[in-house]
This record gives C-alpha cells, structure tokens and sequence, in this order.
C-alpha cells in the first residue's frame, strides 16, 4: 500500500512536450530574430538618419531622405525599371510554368527525363548560372551572338548588357528561365491534386 502511495517519478524533459515544443522553435525563433528582425529595426532606422559610408555617425534628419529621394531622377528611373521587371517577369512565369505544368501532368515516354531537364535550371548553383549567363551574354564572346552571326542574323555582337533594354530583357530572361521549373512545379502539384471527379 505504501508502494502505491509514492508519488509518480518526475517527468523527465523529453515526457515535457511544452519545454520541448519552445525548446525547439528556439532556433527558430533566434534566426528570424537575428537575420531579419534586427536589420529590419536597424533599416528603419537608418532610414531617417544621415549615416553613409563614409561617415557611420548618427544624426537625426527625419523624412529630408524621402523627401530628397523624390526630387532624384534615380529613384524613379529605379522604380520604373523595378515595376518593368516584376510584371513582365511575373506575367512570364505564371504562363509558361502553367504550360509547362500541363506538359509535366500528361503520359508520354521519357517524363523523367523531361522533369530532369526542367528542374535542372532551378537546382543549378546560383553562383553557377551567373557566371555562366555572363559568359552567354559577353560583348564579345558570347555564343549566342556567335551562333547569330553564323546564321547570318547579325552582323556585330549585341552587346547583352550594354544597352537598356537588352540589359533588362536579358535580366528578365535569366530571372525567369530560374523561376519557371518552381512555378510548373508548384503547378503541377496543385493540378495532380485535384480529383479525378472534378476534371
């Protein structure tokens, strides 16, 4: 009857599931805090100091930065070609990782390899496909414009990232062939779940 009496042993911390769910999401939570919170808090205010480069000091200059940014031809050129980009990526990614998707989901022989050399843009190296894509886009080695002037299409090179429109096609072409395989990926997964039912 004693025996009976005892009280239970003390859980040990792996039987804690409270401790161990925050012990868990900690690391977590520090790196959200560290890599983004912070730098976050630190922009904000830096945004309404004058600190630069060169002069780290802190003094407080309130909205003269919005302000004088406003006034620069810079930023607006910046914002022009920031929202140029985005829709125009945007609008390509969403299509052509569509189709692809409609092409991934249907029977044909050699899928595999056809999923293989989709995905492959999008596992290549970041650092990789850049170097790479300089290399392709080169003022004066680059094969694409070789292989137009072989056939007789050009006559001089292109010059990819020379001028400004081909420059932003030329970022948008490279953004976009690294996103789509994401894009038709995800796609893919959306169409295959919906049931057979509803097709």
């Amino acid at each position: 009857m004693a025996a009976r009496e005892q009280p239970a042993a003390k859980a040990t911390l792996a039987d804690r599931e409270s401790v161990l769910a925050r012990l868990f999401l900690l690391p977590a939570i520090a790196y959200i805090a560290l890599l983004v919170a912070i730098p976050f808090v630190l922009a904000i205010g830096l945004a309404f100091s004058d600190v630069t480069t060169g002069d780290p000091s802190y003094d407080w200059v309130g909205f003269d930065n919005f302000a004088a940014i406003l006034h620069d031809s810079v930023f607006w050129r910046s914002l022009r070609n920031t929202l140029v980009f985005t829709v125009i990526s945007m609008v390509l990614i969403v299509v052509l990782g569509k189709a692809l998707a409609l092409v991934l989901v249907a029977d044909f022989r050699f899928k595999w390899l056809v999923r293989f050399c989709v995905l492959l843009p999008w596992t290549t190296p970041i650092a990789l496909a850049a170097i790479a894509w300089l290399w392709m886009l080169d003022s004066i080695y680059s094969p694409l414009d070789w292989v137009a002037r072989t056939m007789g299409l050009l006559e001089t090179n292109l010059h990819w990232l020379g001028r400004d429109n081909l420059a932003m096609a030329s970022v948008i072409a490279v953004h976009v062939w690294r996103i789509v395989p994401l894009a038709a990926i995800i796609m893919l997964a959306g169409i295959v779940s919906i049931p057979k039912d509803i097709e």
